[in-house]
């Protein structure tokens, strides 16, 4: 991890992005999750929690009524009430709204994503920009790590091939930089 103590975490404040999820998101993220177990409204907050280690805490006033968003569309339904607990679960119309739409929408969810930290980036000086690149490559970098070995062996090529030819790029600039030039 690039940041090692507290106070290069608190210098580093100021690089926090305002909305670092993109509006919808949500939507495509809880059919997600639910493909994998059924979940409470609750069950799926905590996960969004722990999956982004305590950084993205979606309110109830934002769970409850998408989930019952979703449940209308025919997305989820209620597989068990509690009191006034539900526990929700994917449909198979919605199994097939979500191959439909990351066939569809794979690049555009993606150049979203990417959007709001590239705007961002924007209104950084030059030297805030590194290091807000830097923790960028290192999240990417530890989030490839974690999943490499759950690849199968052809996506394990491709990525492989691109970080390859990221090699070559970073080799590059770190001559460049070593030489005095830029």
């Amino acid at each position: 991890m690039i940041i090692t103590n507290d106070t290069e975490q608190k210098d580093c404040e100021h690089l926090e992005m305002p909305q670092s999820v993109p509006r919808g998101l949500l939507r495509h993220i809880i059919p997600r999750l639910l493909r994998d177990r059924d979940m409470t409204g609750t069950e799926i907050m905590q996960t969004l929690h722990n999956k982004t280690e305590g950084e993205w805490n979606p309110s109830p006033g934002t769970i409850y009524p998408l989930l019952a968003s979703l449940e209308e569309s025919g997305i989820i339904k209620t597989v068990k009430t509690e009191g006034r607990s539900k526990t929700y679960s994917l449909t198979d119309e919605g199994r097939e709204h979500m191959v439909m739409i990351i066939k569809k929408r794979k690049g555009a969810v993606g150049h979203k994503t990417r959007l709001g930290p590239r705007l961002w980036e924007q209104l950084l000086d030059p030297s805030d920009r590194v290091v807000f690149h830097i923790h960028g490559m290192q999240f990417t970098i530890d989030a490839l790590e974690n999943i490499a070995s759950s690849l199968k062996t052809k996506d394990q090529r491709r990525l492989l091939k691109h970080l390859e030819k990221m090699k070559i790029k970073i080799s590059s600039l770190i001559d460049s930089l070593q030489s005095g030039g830029t």
